[in-house]
């Protein structure tokens, strides 16, 4: 189960995912993060302090928003990473391409 809110913050969006972003919930994580691919006037934080796990599919998903995000001039960031989810990132060789904030 994932759950996932979208709020604005200090001119930042930030979207906090609470549960597991697995192949199971990727689609509608997809739908979900929708309002950040209609915004591109602002850097976007994506709060991991309670996503408990990550597969594959949701890191496409977090690259995605990398990738729209930059290609309008602005930042992403990852916010407080377990050491798990941490671990997948930079397995996957992804940590290297965000900013990580604590």
């Amino acid at each position: 189960m994932l759950n996932i809110t979208i709020n604005e913050e200090a001119g930042r969006l930030v979207a906090a995912l609470v549960g597991d972003l697995d192949n199971a919930a990727s689609t509608q994580a997809k739908r979900s993060l929708e309002p950040i691919f209609e915004r591109t006037d602002c850097d976007v934080v994506i709060d991991c302090t309670e996503l408990n796990y990550i597969s594959s599919s949701g890191l496409r998903i977090i690259l995605d928003i990398f990738k729209h995000t930059r290609s309008n001039g602005h930042k992403a960031i990852l916010k407080n990473l377990s050491e798990d989810v941490k671990e997948v990132f930079d397995l996957s060789g992804f940590l290297q391409l965000f900013i990580v904030e604590h």
